[in-house]
C-alpha cells in the first residue's frame, strides 16, 4: 500500500464531532467506495481512485489491491501511470487539481488549474499529456505535467481524446460541432469532417481507421483518418452507450449505461448483449473502463472492479463478495436485523450488524418490500413466486396464501393497519386478511401499475403509489381502490408516500411536494402546512426523523427533525450514495443502505463534547508518527487514566486498552499500512490523532 499523508499531530477533538455522527461500513466490506477510475500498465502493475478518500494499488494486475488514502479530501475522477515508470509516476485528477506523484505515491505535487470532471489522461510522448475533461477544452503539458495550458476548441465532447500515433489525435465534439484532429501532438486542432447527428463516442486503430457511435445510435467507419465515414448500421445498436472500444476492424465492444457491455463481431453490424459480464452483481454501474488490447478492467460504483483477459467475453471479480440489491431493512431487536434483497433473499445479522450472512430460499423472484412482526415471524411478497412467511427466522417458509389463491394474485407490498389486518396488494389485485393470514379475501382493482409504496393512514384510509406518477386511493380499508393521481406532476414512481397524520398523507417526487387532507381529492404544497423532508423517513423510538438528501455525486447527508418534519438539521456526511433503513429499538444506531449490498451503521449517541469539562493541558504526545511496532501515548498533564482507541478511516473499532499509566503502548505491529485515528478519552475530556502505519 501507498501511503500519501506525512506526520500529523495530536489535535483536539470539538464540539463539532456532533456534526459528523460516527458512521461504520458494515458491508459487503470493511470499507466503501465509488471506484471512479483504474489504470494499470502492461507490467501489471496500477491504481484505482474511488469516493470515501479510497486509493488503491496493484502489483499483479488487480489480483491484489491494497487500500490506501488520497492524498487530499478530494473526489478524484481519473487516474494514469506515465508509461514505461512501473506506475511509480502516477497522475490524479479531481475539480481544479492534477496530483502528481514520481515515488510510487509515498510524495504528491499539486497543480491547480481549472478543470472540470477530469476523465483521462493521454501520455502523447515522454513529456507531452493531455487531459480531457468535461468542458470545451484540453489541458496539455509538455514539460511531463510540471505546468499546463488550456487548449480551446470549438464545443463540449462527450468521450476523450484519441491518439493512434504519436504526433496525430483525434477529437468527436458534439453539439454538431465537426470532428477534430491534430498533427502537432495536440497544440492545435483543425476540423476535418461534420457529421450531421451529434458525436458521442469513438476509438481509432490506427492514424486511418476509426469508428464512430453518434446520437441516432449508428455506427460509421473511416479508413482514411476521418475524412469520409461510411455508414456501418442503423438498426439494433443498443441505446445509452458510453464507450467504444475498438480491438480489430470486426471486433468492437460497447459500454451501456448502466452496467451492460454489448460485444460487436462484425465491425459493427449486429452487436450482443454479454449477460455474463456482472452478473449477480446487483447495482453495478461502470465508470472507469481501461483495457490494453484484450485485457480489460472495469471501475464500478458498486466497490468493485472487475477484470477480463478476453476482451470481455469474461470477467473475474477483483473484490469478490455478495452485492445484492437492497431494497428494505428492519430490526425487531437491538441485536437482530435484516435487510431484503431484491431476488436473493435476506440478508441477516444477530449481532447488532457485525456480521451479516445470507438467508437463502428458492425464491429468487423480484421482492420489494417486506413486514417483520419480531425476530423470527415476517412475510415477504414475492411477485411470481407468491408471498411467503416464516416463523424461524428464515429457515423455512409456507405459502401465505390459500393454494386456491397463492398462484394467480400476484402481489408486491405489504402492510398492517392499525387495527391488524394485513394487506398486500400487486398490479392487479389486493389481498386482505382479519385473522392473521388464517382466512383471506382478494380485491380485483386491474390497474396494472406496479406499485412502489403503500401506506394507511388508519383503518379505512389508504394510498398506494405506483409507476408513472400514479396514486391510488381506498377509503374501505383496500375492499376497492380508485385512481386520485395520474402523472400530475411528475411522471417518476411514487416511492415514498408518508403518512404526516391520520389525516394528511405527503409524497416528493423530482423536488416537488404534494399533500392531501381530503383523501386523495386534492393535492397541493400548502396542505402540508410545512412539512418537507429531503428523501425516505425513518422515525426513531423517541419519534425523531430521520431523512437523507442525496446529492448529484452520490454522496449523502443524513438530516433529522424534532419537531414532525418542519425543520431539519444536518447530522452526518456520507461519501457514499445511501438510505436510512432502520433503527434499533433502543434508538442508538440507525442503519442505512444503498447500492450493491452496502450497509453502514449511523452512532445516533455518541459522546456529546458539549458535556466535558475542558481540562488544563500542557499537550498530549503520540509517538513515533510514524510508526510500524509500537505507538507511544503521554497522556496529558493533568489526566490520570484514559482509554486509547484505535479506529481506521471508516469509523471501524480495531483496538480498545485502558492505559497503563501516564505512558502507555498500542502494538500496531499486526496493522496494514495506513492512516489510523487514535482517540484518547479520559473522564470529562477527549482528544484525536492521526496516525500513520508504516510497515
Amino acid at each position: 500500500m501507498r501511503l500519501i499523508y506525512s506526520l500529523l499531530i495530536l489535535m483536539l477533538a470539538t464540539a463539532s464531532l456532533l456534526a459528523q455522527l460516527p458512521v461504520e461500513v458494515l458491508a459487503p466490506f470493511d470499507f466503501a467506495s465509488n471506484f471512479n477510475d483504474v489504470y494499470v500498465d502492461e507490467g501489471g502493475s496500477g491504481w484505482a481512485v474511488g469516493s470515501c478518500g479510497v486509493l488503491a494499488w496493484t502489483e499483479n494486475k488487480g489480483q491484489d489491491w491494497e487500500i490506501g488514502t488520497v492524498p487530499d479530501d478530494l473526489i478524484f475522477t481519473a487516474v494514469a501511470c506515465e508509461p514505461g515508470t512501473n506506475c511509480q509516476t502516477v497522475y490524479l485528477g479531481a475539480d481544479f487539481a492534477v496530483y502528481k506523484s514520481v515515488d510510487g505515491g509515498e510524495n504528491w505535487t499539486l497543480s491547480d488549474i481549472p478543470l472540470d470532471s477530469p476523465r483521462e489522461f493521454e501520455f502523447v510522448n515522454d513529456s507531452v499529456i493531455i487531459i480531457s475533461h468535461s468542458n470545451a477544452s484540453l489541458f496539455r503539458s509538455t514539460d511531463s505535467g510540471e505546468n499546463w495550458t488550456e487548449v480551446a476548441i470549438q464545443e463540449t465532447y462527450r468521450g476523450q481524446v484519441h491518439f493512434p500515433s504519436e504526433d496525430v489525435g483525434y477529437l468527436f465534439q458534439q453539439s454538431g460541432a465537426p470532428l477534430l484532429k491534430t498533427t502537432d501532438q495536440g497544440a492545435t486542432w483543425d476540423s476535418i469532417y461534420q457529421f450531421e447527428a451529434n458525436a458521442y463516442y469513438g476509438d481509432w486503430l490506427d492514424e486511418n481507421i476509426g469508428f464512430l457511435y453518434d446520437q441516432n445510435r449508428n455506427i460509421f467507419k473511416t479508413t482514411n483518418g476521418g475524412t469520409s465515414w461510411d455508414l456501418v448500421t442503423d438498426t439494433g445498436v443498443p441505446s445509452n452507450l458510453r464507450r467504444l472500444v475498438a480491438l480489430s476492424e470486426t471486433r468492437l465492444v460497447g459500454y451501456v449505461f448502466t452496467d451492460n457491455i454489448f460485444i460487436s463481431e462484425d465491425g459493427g453490424v449486429t452487436w450482443d448483449n454479454n449477460t455474463s459480464i456482472g452478473e449477480g452483481d446487483f447495482g453495478l454501474r461502470f465508470v472507469g473502463i481501461h483495457n490494453n488490447g484484450n485485457e480489460f478492467w472495469l471501475a464500478s460504483r458498486g466497490t468493485e472492479i472487475l477484470y477480463s483477459d478476453d476482451g470481455l467475453e469474461t470477467a473475474t471479480s477483483q473484490f469478490p463478495g455478495v452485492r445484492p440489491s437492497l431494497e428494505q431493512m428492519a430490526f425487531p431487536s437491538n441485536e437482530v436485523g435484516y435487510a431484503l434483497q431484491e431476488r436473493m433473499g435476506l440478508l441477516k445479522t444477530t449481532d447488532g450488524g457485525e456480521t451479516w450472512n445470507q438467508v437463502s430460499n428458492d425464491f429468487f423472484t423480484v421482492s420489494r418490500d417486506f413486514l417483520v412482526f419480531d425476530e423470527d415471524n415476517f412475510i415477504i411478497p414475492y411477485n411470481s413466486s407468491g408471498p411467503q412467511r416464516t416463523d424461524d427466522g428464515g429457515q423455512t417458509w409456507f405459502p401465505l396464501f390459500p393454494s386456491a389463491i397463492q398462484d394467480t394474485t400476484f402481489v408486491f407490498n405489504v402492510e398492517q393497519l392499525p387495527g391488524g389486518r394485513l394487506y398486500l396488494i400487486g398490479s392487479i389485485h389486493g389481498a386482505y386478511s382479519d385473522d392473521d393470514g388464517e382466512t383471506w379475501n382478494v380485491v380485483y382493482h386491474g390497474f396494472s401499475s406496479f406499485p412502489r409504496s403503500l401506506v394507511f393512514l388508519d383503518d379505512q384510509t389508504g394510498f398506494m403509489g405506483s409507476d408513472g406518477g400514479r396514486i391510488y386511493a381506498t377509503t374501505n380499508g383496500g375492499e376497492s381502490w380508485q385512481q386520485v393521481v395520474d402523472g400530475d406532476w411528475s411522471n417518476q414512481p411514487m416511492r415514498n408516500l408518508f403518512a404526516i397524520d391520520n389525516t394528511t398523507i405527503y409524497t416528493e417526487v423530482s423536488g416537488l411536494r404534494r399533500c392531501s387532507s381530503d383523501g386523495g381529492v386534492t393535492w397541493s404544497e400548502e396542505a402540508c402546512n410545512g412539512f418537507n423532508a429531503p428523501g425516505t423517513i425513518v422515525i426513531g423510538p423517541d419519534g425523531t426523523y430521520y431523512s437523507a438528501r442525496l446529492s448529484f455525486t452520490s454522496s449523502t447527508t443524513l438530516e433529522r427533525s424534532t419537531d414532525q418534519g418542519q425543520t431539519w438539521e444536518d447530522i452526518t456526511e456520507l461519501c457514499i450514495a445511501a438510505v436510512p433503513g432502520a433503527i434499533t429499538p433502543n434508538g442508538r444506531y440507525l442503519y442505512m443502505y444503498g447500492n450493491s449490498g452496502l450497509v453502514v451503521r449511523v452512532d445516533l449517541d455518541p459522546v456529546n463534547t458539549d458535556d466535558l469539562r475542558p481540562i488544563a493541558i500542557t499537550g498530549a504526545r503520540v509517538y513515533p508518527n510514524p510508526t510500524n511496532d509500537q505507538l507511544w501515548v503521554e497522556l496529558p498533564e493533568g489526566a490520570t487514566s484514559a482509554a486509547l482507541i484505535l479506529y481506521n478511516t471508516q469509523g471501524q473499532q480495531l483496538l480498545h486498552q485502558e492505559s497503563t499509566g501516564l505512558t502507555s503502548t498500542l502494538d500496531v505491529s499486526a496493522l496494514p499500512k495506513g492512516l489510523y485515528v487514535l482517540q484518547v478519552q479520559g473522564e470529562g475530556w477527549m482528544q484525536q490523532a492521526r496516525v500513520v502505519v508504516n510497515q
